[in-house]
């Protein structure tokens, strides 16, 4: 049984925080972001309103004024490369609130080598749905399936699954180029979480089913290898592989719902609406 640390309070994100984002400005930095929100500034649209009003450093002036205008028009059209290229990839868990239906939460394992024929199992997951693509059954179908997706959400993914990924199949660096990529790795990083996947789920007391409990990528080698070689337990050596790789892949969805709000909160994003009810506190 798992434990959802996401927390109700998680899908008060439903505003986005993309549309209230000016970092994607060049030369703009969290500091100038800061004061547009405590200016009223809080979504684009409040900024094309006030725009007149707002005081501004000169040199971002226009720059933010294109900008803006050109993010609303940017995402009324759905353009994801457009935002996946021009915010700050450490930022890119923006975006998850405004693309939420189109995540996929991905995680693949390997036999241990480094070459492209490595990745021997990929999971992905779209919030609700786990599916596995295995070596020598399904994978290529990855690579188009994948591209159903507006993003990505891994566990170190930028250092490990997506680099196997390219070089397994190269048309995929223009995809993942053209799309978010939420690390949580270095996100829950900046939250005070340190070390593996494993031991941040422990933290946070997050559950993994009894035929996943305590494997690790070691595991999933020694996994793969008792698959293929076939006999009594292959099938078994299987599932308990694709059971470690579900729990992986769907974990990730509690981990960034954990995440989300903590990361508004500490870049000092306060949503207009509880403005709006505190004015109206006697």
């Amino acid at each position: 049984m798992r434990v959802d640390t996401s927390m109700a309070h998680c899908h008060n994100l439903s505003y986005t925080m993309l549309n209230s984002t000016y970092l994607h400005t060049p030369g703009v930095g969290p500091a100038t972001e800061l004061d547009l929100w405590r200016q009223g500034a809080h979504t684009w649209d409040h900024f094309l309103e006030n725009a007149a009003t707002l005081h501004i450093p000169k040199r971002f002036q226009c720059k933010l004024q294109s900008r803006v205008e050109e993010s609303v028009a940017m995402l009324d059209a759905a353009r994801v490369d457009y935002f996946a290229q021009a915010l700050p990839k450490r930022e890119h868990w923006r975006s998850a609130s405004h693309f939420n239906d189109k995540l996929g939460y991905l995680d693949i394992e390997t036999d241990g080598g480094n070459d492209a024929d490595s990745v021997t199992l990929i999971g992905i997951s779209d919030g609700f749905d786990t599916k596995f693509y295995i070596k020598g059954q399904n994978l290529a179908q990855f690579a188009y399936d994948c591209q159903e997706f507006d993003g990505f959400v891994t566990f170190f993914g930028g250092g490990f699954d997506i680099p196997f990924l390219v070089r397994r199949f190269p048309v995929l660096r223009r995809v993942f180029d053209d799309r978010f990529h939420i690390d949580l790795c270095p996100l829950l990083k900046r939250l005070g979480h340190r070390g593996g996947l494993k031991k941040i789920e422990r933290e946070l007391k997050i559950t993994r089913v009894p035929e996943a409990e305590g494997l690790d990528g070691m595991d999933a080698v020694r996994l793969w290898y008792a698959y293929i070689r076939g006999g009594r337990g292959a099938d078994n050596a299987l599932e308990q592989l694709l059971a470690y790789n579900r729990e992986d892949v769907e974990n990730m969805k509690i981990l960034l719902n954990y995440a989300l709000p903590k990361m508004r909160d500490a870049s000092g994003w306060v949503d207009p609406m509880s403005l709006e009810q505190l004015a109206h506190v006697p």
